[in-house]
């Protein structure tokens, strides 16, 4: 039971990135007629900053998430 919670849990979070993505494309997409291509390595380097600030071990996860935004 606890592997399907965390499963669960897992398939949500990708879930919910996937489509604030597709939220992204869309609304640029509907304003300026145009497909940003840029748009995927925003998330990118978003996502990447997060991963190096919280695995060089200078900051816990929980504050990396809101620098690499911040970013």
């Amino acid at each position: 039971m606890a592997e399907f919670l965390q499963i669960l849990a897992s398939g949500l979070t990708v879930g919910a990135i996937y489509a604030l993505i597709g939220i992204g494309f869309s609304m640029i997409y509907n304003t300026s007629d145009i497909i940003n291509f840029a748009q995927g390595e925003f998330v990118m380097i978003g996502g990447m900053s997060a991963v190096a600030l919280s695995a060089g071990g200078t900051m816990p996860l929980v504050l990396a998430v809101p620098a690499a935004i911040a970013v």
